[in-house]
């Protein structure tokens, strides 16, 4: 889940940069639920961070503020002063009931299904949820514009970095990353576009990021972690579940395809990180 840090009204805007409140998002949703009723227990449960194949990866940063845990949330909520309708619905500062719009590609059921669970998760904490499809390029420009308050989409894109891999996607450096559009354009564009940042973290992120490119080894390790940390702890994305068993039908006939892989675009374009030039068929005519 995307919060929108750019979004363009004031009330929802301001909320959303408050940590609290992302925290408490996430404390809200049972992820064991959603593992167990979708994915049949075999993805798993996660912060929006590196898998545990990562030589990056460590505990806290899957499970920080990850865990299910209605009170801690509704402790949360009260202590920013959400208080609660007639209806059990929370209000927000300026009277609207808290009613958060996830806006969607209109390209997964999956997701949707999801956000299904997710609606019941948020409404025992006084959150309702409503779904918006869309299409892929509305979507985007509503994000841009900061009109979409909230949206759902993949994870980081590479769960399995190194020490050496660019942690850009970790910080505020392209206007399609959609927790924050607006910082990321004016990166871009050097400041001609977009909003420069304004949150101490978010600063933190770029500035980390700048420095990976001149650091040697143990400087970028040093880097990539402190990077995950803030991450975690600030919950600018909310993860949901990571590491999702994708099966893939193979021909008995061909060989020297592993029995078990990683299946993503980044890093390897799917097949590409298996060498699927030393795949073959047995049967001759087929080669």
């Amino acid at each position: 889940l995307y919060p929108n840090l750019n979004a363009s009204d004031p009330v929802w805007r301001a909320l959303f940069r408050d940590v609290r409140f992302r925290r408490a998002l996430s404390m809200a949703i049972d992820r064991t639920q959603i593992n167990q009723v979708l994915y049949f227990g075999l993805a798993s449960e996660s912060n929006n961070t590196v898998v545990p194949e990562s030589p990056l990866y460590r505990k806290p940063y899957q499970t920080q503020w990850a865990q299910h845990d209605r009170k801690a949330a509704d402790r949360l909520l009260d202590e920013i002063g959400l208080k609660r309708g007639p209806d059990g619905v929370r209000r927000l500062s300026d009277g609207r009931p808290l009613e958060i719009i996830v806006e969607t590609a209109g390209e997964s059921t999956e997701q949707t299904d999801v956000l299904e669970l997710i609606r019941e998760n948020w409404k025992e904490n006084g959150i309702k949820l409503f779904t918006k499809p869309s299409q892929r390029d509305l979507l985007r420009n509503r994000v841009y514009s900061g009109e979409a308050l909230m949206t759902v989409w993949g994870g980081f894109e590479n769960g399995l970095p190194n020490a050496d891999t660019s942690p850009d996607e970790l910080a505020p450096t392209s206007q399609v990353h959609l927790q924050w559009p607006k910082f990321g354009q004016h990166y871009e564009t050097k400041g001609k576009a977009g909003e420069a940042p304004d949150i101490p973290e978010v600063i933190e992120l770029l500035k980390l990021g700048d420095s990976w490119r001149t650091a040697d080894k143990a400087g970028r390790e040093k880097i990539w972690h402190r990077m995950l940390t803030l991450h975690a702890e600030q919950q600018f994305t909310i993860g949901v579940i990571n590491n999702v068993q994708q099966p893939v039908v193979v021909s008995n006939a061909l060989k020297n395809v592993p029995e078990k892989g990683l299946y993503n675009w980044e890093p390897g374009s799917f097949f590409g990180m298996y060498r699927p030039e030393t795949f073959w068929f047995t049967d001759a005519r087929r080669n």
